[in-house]
């Protein structure tokens, strides 16, 4: 049993993004680990609407997190080139103007050979070693002895004023795919550039402000530095991570007297855009459980395992949908007299108990919490009004109630008297339904279940059901 993927719509939060990048240039996207960011931020890239009009960059610096302070930012760098190349910009721009204009023959050998190292050969590739060659020859003896002085600041690895070939590289293309051109085929709209800083929350907390220092220092495009942007001219720079969490990680680091939201102003140009689809992902988990389980009434009933689902991560609840219960199940159900041993009944493990208890175990409950929850669950159907949902519980039940008394057939609630109506073919049960006689359960029989034939019956219950659900696999 499985109950599968869960498609959460979140185009209506897309919309909403997309108006925070239409007027924000700095945004945190905040929510908890495992809350969809990721899930938003992939619906984000694949929106028509979003695609039109925006152009995404993503980088990862997780991958580069233990890095000096000075490389870090040359990753990022390289990051983005690679990007640019990846979705065929580097292709439109005036590459040679770019090398011409670069004031070290140091620059243009590293950017050459970077991106020689990722482009396939052809065109491209052939263009930019036939530029280098012509480079070669008149670099020596080009540059006077200021515009050396002037570029170990723009050289300088970490620097903010470092204005090298990547940045340069960067910038010229950012520009290019900002402005409409028209070209032999079809015309490029200009679209707005974001780079999107992914996974910050998966940092080590020694790393990540250190991280964010970095990327501080350089978020500032030197040259106007009374000016709100970024040195690369990208639109929008979107910081992915948990901005309450983080709160609590800066004042452990620096002090409760520490300005959070100031150092943060940094990185966010109005409050951060929060976000997370739990509420749905949960509300989706229960109704797809109901469904397979046959418990479109009586699923309300089990409040600590919806209290479970309703705790759990975006992650958690996907690994929960996609879970198949019956890689956890090991063999049929098999009940014995409590007085004859040779006398014996076999539940398949089709009967929907099974497979909600793999759920229950997986979503993080014990075994006294499942055997509380079942039996505060017959406290609640003992005086239930409403006979579909009696009716749901007791043959969702039926095996833990014939674990206990072999011989059952009949169950008196305030409801009435419900009688179990067992399909059996040699000793196997192939399928069971529950009826209300109508009749008026008398005083004795209402009190026997109220005094808790489930509290009494479910640790036998657990004491046997580990032959056939393996239990120790779980969680």
């Amino acid at each position: 049993m499985q109950i599968g993927t869960l498609d959460i719509d979140v185009s209506e939060k897309v919309k909403d993004f997309v108006q925070y990048l239409d007027s924000t240039d700095r945004i945190i996207l905040s929510a908890r680990f495992g809350d969809g960011k990721t899930h938003l931020l992939n619906a984000l890239r694949n929106d028509e609407t979003a695609n039109k009009e925006y152009e995404f960059f993503t980088i990862y610096p997780v991958n580069y997190s233990v890095a000096p302070n000075e490389d870090v930012f040359e990753y990022i760098k390289r990051d983005i080139i690679v990007q640019l190349n990846n979705q065929g910009l580097l292709n439109n721009i005036d590459l040679e103007a770019i090398f011409d204009s670069l004031i070290n023959f140091e620059d243009v050998v590293s950017i050459i050979s970077f991106i020689l190292s990722f482009i396939p050969g052809g065109t491209l590739y052939n263009k930019i070693f036939d530029r280098f060659c012509k480079i070669k020859e008149r670099y020596e003896q080009k540059k006077h002895t200021a515009d050396k002085y002037l570029s170990t600041f723009a050289k300088q690895k970490g620097s903010i004023y470092e204005e090298d070939g990547y940045t340069k590289l960067i910038r010229e293309t950012i520009k290019w795919m900002g402005e409409d051109h028209e070209m032999n085929g079809p015309g490029w709209k200009g679209k707005k550039p974001v780079l999107i800083i992914e996974d910050l929350d998966r940092l080590d907390p020694k790393h990540l402000f250190r991280i964010l220092n970095v990327i501080s220092a350089h978020m500032e495009d030197c040259h106007t530095p009374d000016k709100v942007g970024n040195k690369f001219g990208f639109h929008s720079i979107v910081l992915v991570m948990d901005y309450d969490v983080t709160k609590h990680i800066f004042h452990h680091f620096y002090g409760e007297g520490a300005c959070y939201e100031g150092y943060m102003s940094k990185f966010l140009s109005r409050e951060p855009f929060r976000y997370s689809i739990q509420q749905e992902m949960v509300k989706a988990v229960e109704e797809k459980l109901a469904n397979v389980l046959g418990l479109a009434y009586a699923f309300d009933i089990f409040k600590t395992f919806r209290e479970k689902l309703s705790q759990s991560s975006i992650r958690d609840l996907n690994k929960l949908a996609l879970l198949n219960t019956e890689d956890y199940i090991k063999a049929e159900y098999v009940i014995n007299h409590p007085s004859q041993p040779k006398n014996t009944i076999t539940i398949p493990y089709s009967f929907p108990i099974f497979h909600l208890l793999v759920y229950m175990i997986e979503s993080g409950m014990t075994k006294e919490e499942i055997k509380q929850m079942f039996t505060e669950a017959e406290n609640s159907i003992s005086s239930e009004n409403d006979i579909t949902t009696v009716k749901e519980f007791l043959k969702l039940t039926y095996p833990i109630y014939r674990t206990y008394l072999f011989n059952i057939n009949k169950i008196a609630t305030t409801s009435g008297v419900f009688i179990f109506n067992v399909d059996n073919k040699n000793n196997i049960v192939t399928n069971v339904t529950v009826e209300c006689t109508g009749e008026r359960a008398s005083q004795q029989s209402i009190c026997k279940l109220q005094t808790g034939v489930i509290r009494d019956a479910i640790p036998a219950f657990f004491d046997h059901i580990s032959s056939s659900i393996n239990i120790s696999a779980l969680h």
